[in-house]
């Protein structure tokens, strides 16, 4: 794709990411802005925990809801080794990549087209995990049925989108959370701020963030930068990168600041101020099976498709210990594979979650319940 094209279509996914849109309604249009520049018949675009890349939220275009199909889908993705599976790109740092030209065009190496896909009709997938700071924060698979496979130019521009459409759900998953501040140990805070640059109104979370500022009191350049920078993007005539913007917080940590237009309001622009916090598998799934701090980290890492030999350097440990910790954890949630594990947090957690209609939180696991 020409850079002029590849252009065009950056500025249009970002203008979408800024324009205060809910979840649901962000992955639609964003489905119509690529589906006309790359083309597909069927496409799923869900949200992950970034703790344990699990599904937490999902958007299908194409089709109507199958929870058996999604199932078998989900069985496929965790219960058996593949190509291209989304643990497998996030590992690897690949943001993107098609069945087809993974396979050499022999889809028949892939046990889900196998198994499943190829019943469907299904000639070429392609798939996408987005990151926002080296987290997951969700995934798209599209489907071809018949025609030409995707080509390495259609994976390089999904590639090419792929940071600005992670930090679109976030964004999206922060507004949402600041709506369900209450519930949070340290919710987001907002600003709404005017075409002229001044704020009109304050939550009472993001007043005290402020205050956290190594220079209390005084509204600081960044919250008008980001919002400039915003009303740019929504307008359509901003750069390609997205609003965002921190600060120092006394103690030596940061806040974040994310900044998008609010529809209907003429040139105000909402600033989302949160503590600079890592995600971790959810306290609600260590109670739940009583994981020692250690066994989370290892299990997290399981998660996120890591070798023992991977954990055991990325946690300063050896081996043996990695696989005295993996029977640990798989005693305490009865399970006896890698694959048993998937299956067991997401069925259990995950699943009735999604199904009862619970909103994803910005730092993993879901929103708390409203009373």
């Amino acid at each position: 794709m020409r850079t002029t094209a590849l252009d065009r279509t950056r500025r249009a996914v970002l203008r979408l990411s800024h324009l205060g849109l809910d979840l649901t309604a962000y992955r639609t249009q964003l489905d119509a802005v690529l589906r006309a520049e790359i083309g597909w018949d069927l496409a799923a675009w869900s949200t992950t925990d970034p703790a344990t890349l699990l599904f937490t939220s999902c958007v299908l275009v194409g089709r109507d809801e199958d929870h058996a199909l999604e199932q078998r889908l989900f069985d496929l993705e965790f219960g058996e080794p593949d190509v291209n599976t989304f643990a497998a790109l996030f590992a690897e740092g690949t943001v993107a990549a098609g069945l087809h030209e993974t396979t050499g065009g022999d889809l028949t190496r892939s046990p889900r087209w196998r198994q499943l896909l190829s019943g469907l009709g299904v000639t070429d997938e392609l798939r996408a995990v987005f990151t926002d700071r080296n987290e997951c924060w969700g995934t798209f698979v599209g489907y071809r049925l018949g025609g030409a496979p995707f080509t390495r130019a259609d994976t390089r521009l999904l590639a090419a989108l792929g940071p600005i459409v992670g930090d679109g759900l976030r964004r999206c998953l922060l507004r949402a959370a600041a709506g369900a501040a209450p519930g949070l140990p340290e919710p987001p805070g907002v600003l709404v701020v005017d075409a002229a640059g001044a704020v009109i109104s304050t939550s009472a979370a993001a007043e005290r963030w402020l205050a956290e500022m190594d220079s209390p009191g005084a509204l600081p350049s960044a919250v008008r930068s980001v919002a400039a920078m915003a009303r740019a993007a929504g307008s359509g005539d901003g750069g390609v990168t997205p609003a965002q913007g921190r600060l120092p917080r006394r103690g030596g940590s940061w806040l974040l600041l994310h900044a998008s237009m609010l529809s209907g309001d003429a040139g105000h622009v909402a600033v989302v101020i949160e503590p600079a916090r890592q995600t971790h598998l959810a306290d609600v799934l260590v109670r739940a099976y009583a994981l020692t701090g250690r066994e989370r980290e290892v299990t997290e890492l399981v998660l996120h498709g890591r070798s023992n030999a991977q954990i055991a350097r990325a946690l300063g440990i050896g081996v043996h210990t990695v696989g005295d910790h993996l029977k640990s954890i798989m005693s305490k949630l009865a399970v006896s594979s890698r694959a048993d594990l998937f299956a067991e947090l997401f069925g259990r957690h995950y699943l009735p979650a999604r199904l009862s209609g619970s909103l994803p939180s910005p730092y993993g696991w879901y929103l708390p319940a409203q009373a």
